[in-house]
């Protein structure tokens, strides 16, 4: 069935990313670190719950007509905003999504963090694979972080980048560090199992103590063989004289 002529959500989209492209009646400026982006105060409003209420009251973004991210490069910002208006490319939002989920965080965009959530496990690697470990554990992303610690500890990658392993534990989030830690113990657990003998040693009665007058690292001496140590000694004595 062939789509109703009154939906034109396809063009509409098309007019909002027309609009950002060529700065049609821009009202607000979006400042990054290194650069500003023209924008729409309403498209921002409409997309972002955080956005409508700085419009919506006297705040400082209302007054100035300015909103300042420092947190975040041009490029980024300007994948944000794309996203918003519905016109960024794939390159640019593969090549951002980690700063993009925590944009979507903070900004409360919530398709934008579930488009972020599905793709970072797709392209997990040794390079990054720490980086997204905090991300998962930051944003309790349980997929992502089942991916990293699996990568990690299971398929060694953590021999790879010893170096970036040992700052991330003497310096990276002690909760997650702990984390790894004990999955490291449950897989050297798994991979080396203890041996019967050792079970059976180790289940085995313990040696009794040592009696009064004695101790275990010095037991008493054998009396019968220094008896016979002192007789062969008297008959050397014998002999020579």
């Amino acid at each position: 069935m062939s789509r109703p002529l009154w939906r034109t959500s396809t063009e509409a989209q098309s007019g909002l990313a027309r609009m950002l492209q060529e700065g049609i009646l821009t009202d607000i400026t979006v400042n990054a670190v290194d650069g500003s982006i023209r924008a729409h105060r309403a498209v921002l409003a409409a997309r972002s719950p955080v956005f409508l209420s700085m419009f919506s009251h006297d705040l400082r973004e209302k007054q100035l007509s300015t909103v300042d991210i420092s947190d975040m490069s041009i490029d980024t910002c300007r994948a944000f905003i794309g996203y918003l208006y519905g016109d960024v490319s794939e390159e640019e939002f593969l090549a951002h999504k980690c700063e993009l989920l925590a944009a979507g965080d903070k900004y409360g965009v919530g398709d934008l963090m579930k488009a972020c959530k599905k793709s970072l496990p797709d392209d997990v690697c040794t390079e990054n694979l720490l980086e997204r470990l905090q991300l998962a554990h930051t944003y309790g992303l349980s997929v992502l972080k089942k991916t990293c610690v699996k990568l990690l500890v299971d398929f060694g990658k953590m021999y790879e980048i010893p170096e970036d392993f040992d700052e991330f534990v003497k310096s990276g989030d002690q909760e997650l560090v702990g984390e790894i830690k004990e999955k490291i113990a449950v897989f050297r657990g798994r991979m080396f199992p203890p041996t019967t003998s050792s079970v059976a040693a180790s289940t085995s009665s313990p040696a009794p103590p040592p009696t009064a007058g004695s101790s275990a690292s010095n037991p008493e001496p054998d009396r019968p063989a220094l008896l016979r140590k002192s007789t062969r000694l008297k008959k050397l004595k014998l002999t020579s004289g």
